[in-house]
């Protein structure tokens, strides 16, 4: 089996035409999901870029990788997607946007995470390729014209170079067992496209979300601290939108180079390859009033677009199953006819991509902690573990006031009901369920603190006589270590017949 991930970056739901909106022109997307199964109910590990990709390519959640901010990268210790594919006799491929270097957000233009290095082409090596001039540009440019200006027609747009490097894999990896990843940018800012896809776009073609600028009365401080920042400047969704014409066109765009690359995949290696799409995180898009991503658990910047077609599987079908892009390290395993080794923290989605009404999880835990390492232009420290079901979410603000939603009475998560005792019995069995969890994964931030709240207290301080959580077994081909018990870890996992 085959794969390719096609990833793009901040990328709602709402802005791809199989999730229901017709008017984002997303025909390639659409057809994707007319070939396999959309996962309705999928939520990214992290609602931020390098947390969301480290959990995506390492299968383990961003504070247990180290990656848990922006400008942080993985741990040496952690195996990503490109080494432990090439570790099976795999080529892998990876050509576009990374941002999982530690470095700035365009890279440091060093190949990483164990792929092959001639197909690489992160954000340093297209600024390099275009010059400094004109990637200031690229930068800078605030109108259609200008773009026209500075030579941005479509073979000097980064998402072009990296279908046509993805493309030129495909082409030449022959007979050979592959894992590619195409990742682009695109639609995130600064939504360099075509010119005319800046032009295709008008405040009216965008639809609004019901809870646009609702009121964050009963929410925590700090979300009411970042709407106050942005009162007064859209004080309608047409004004709003008219912000948005440039973000859809650029959304438009990337899709027809996914289109591109959906085109080789289906000429040259369409009867043995899983194709799997998804982007990293969402948008906020002023919903509750609050922009972009961040320390917030709202289903606009957590909740992902993902799509898997599975050569001979179902097509055309929606899942409603509760689903994380942490669990597309062990599905690819499992559809290798590889044991996932118990160090990944995802499940495997085989048996929904067998059967895409069961269900593989009782719920997924989203985390977030800071924006980034560097700078503290969007916000402090802040962490939080939420764990949503398929009816319900709770968000444990540790600094401060706690969330639960109703998802199935209130999808818009309006009403904040981590006090009303008509949803206590399901609020706690989440939070049995997120402090279990963290448990299990080893979370680094853990502290009977999540289990210390003014609505619930379940867990008490202490200094000594907590649980030993050893490292659990990795993968065959890592070093084993000693414990400081002097137990082994690191047994390696079984290799299932192909």
């Amino acid at each position: 089996m085959n794969f390719v991930i096609i990833m793009t970056d901040q990328q709602s739901k709402s802005m791809v035409g199989c999730y229901g909106n017709r008017k984002a022109d997303t025909p390639n997307i659409d057809r994707l999901a007319s070939a396999g199964i959309r996962f309705d109910r999928a939520y990214t590990a992290c609602p931020l870029c390098t947390p969301a990709r480290s959990a995506i390519f390492s299968g383990t959640h961003p504070q247990v990788n180290g990656a848990w901010a922006n400008n942080m990268a993985p741990s040496a210790a952690t195996t990503l997607m490109g080494t432990l594919f090439r570790h099976y006799g795999y080529r892998a491929a990876y050509t576009g946007k990374w941002h999982l270097d530690g470095t700035g957000y365009f890279g440091d233009g060093v190949p990483g995470g164990g792929f092959e290095p001639d197909w690489w082409y992160d954000g340093k090596r297209y600024a390099d390729d275009i010059g400094p001039e004109m990637f200031g540009k690229y930068r800078r440019c605030r109108t259609a014209e200008e773009l026209r200006e500075a030579g941005f027609d479509e073979d000097h747009i980064w998402g072009h170079r990296v279908a046509d490097r993805a493309i030129d894999f495909l082409e030449t990896v022959g007979d050979a067992a592959f894992a590619l990843v195409a990742s682009f940018d695109e639609p995130h800012g600064p939504y360099v496209a075509p010119p005319e896809y800046w032009e295709r776009f008008c405040a009216d073609d965008i639809p609004g979300r019901p809870n646009f600028l609702a009121p964050l009365s009963g929410k925590p401080s700090l979300q009411q601290i970042q709407g106050a920042e942005w009162n007064g400047r859209e004080k309608s969704w047409p004004q709003f939108a008219a912000g948005l014409t440039k973000r859809y066109g650029c959304n438009s765009y990337v899709d027809r180079e996914i289109g591109r690359v959906l085109d080789a995949v289906s000429r040259l290696h369409g009867g043995d390859t899983t194709v799997i799409y998804m982007s990293d995180h969402g948008d906020q898009f002023g919903s509750h009033g609050l922009h972009g991503k961040g320390p917030m658990m709202y289903e606009e910047s957590c909740g992902v677009p993902l799509l898997i077609s599975v050569p001979g599987g179902p097509a055309g079908v929606a899942s409603e199953a509760i689903v994380s892009t942490i669990d597309v390290m062990p599905t690819m395993m499992a559809l290798a006819g590889l044991e996932p080794p118990d160090v990944l923290q995802g499940v495997s989605l085989a048996p929904v991509l067998a059967r895409p009404h069961g269900k593989v999880r009782e719920a997924a835990l989203i985390s977030f902690n800071r924006f980034a390492i560097n700078h503290d232009g969007w916000g402090e420290l802040y962490p939080i573990r939420c764990a949503v079901d398929s009816d319900s979410k709770l968000a444990v603000n540790l600094f401060e006031s706690d969330e639960f939603y109703n998802l199935a009475s209130d999808p818009y998560e309006t009403e904040n009901r981590i006090e009303d005792s008509a949803h206590a019995a399901a609020r706690d069995r989440l939070h049995d369920w997120l402090l279990a969890e963290m448990d299990r994964i080893r979370d680094p931030f853990r502290s009977f603190r999540w289990g210390a709240r003014d609505w619930r207290c379940v867990r008490r301080p202490f200094y000594h006589g907590g649980a030993r959580r050893n490292r659990p077994a990795d993968f065959p081909f890592t070093s084993v270590s000693l414990e400081a018990d002097g137990s082994l870890s690191g047994a390696p996992p079984a290799r299932r017949d192909q």
